[in-house]
């Protein structure tokens, strides 16, 4: 079992208000396979993978993304909120630093593994624990 969680090497999350904007302006990129987790009406996240490399299948669920599903999406995780937040957008990065995805999420925590032959394990978000941290440091703005 040790020798299991020591295998593969690890990426990160680094935040970026481009990828935020992009996900916002409901861009879907060509050469990027898009996941999801949570249920459709409530995701917790969205997963953008270059094609490059394989996500290991069983957390995420693949979708065929379009503008439209995404817009869908944006406004269902901004929706549950109750407030208007800047959602978490990222650059998911490789252990050299070289962006392979993208991110978006309400959530900021999550375990990014790369495995041989660009196979990446992505873990279920989770939450941070500042939730002001999301929203670059603001307070968040109740909807009416």
């Amino acid at each position: 079992m040790f020798l299991s969680a020591c295998s593969g090497s690890y990426g990160r999350l680094v935040r970026s208000n481009d990828v935020g904007n992009l996900f916002e302006r409901h861009e879907v990129l060509s050469d990027h396979r898009y996941f999801v987790t949570g249920p459709q009406a409530r995701p917790k996240a969205i997963l953008a993978v270059h094609r490059s490399y394989t996500l290991q299948p069983g957390l995420w669920r693949p979708v065929e993304m379009t503008p439209e599903l995404l817009k869908r999406l944006v406004d269902a995780m901004t929706d549950q909120l109750g407030f208007t937040p800047a959602i978490m957008g990222a650059g998911i990065t490789n252990p050299e630093g070289k962006q392979i995805g993208v991110w978006y999420s309400p959530y900021s925590q999550t375990a990014i593994r790369f495995e041989p032959d660009n196979v990446i394990v992505v873990s279920l978000p989770s939450k941070d624990p500042d939730p002001f941290i999301l929203n670059r440091g603001k307070r968040p703005v109740r909807r009416f």
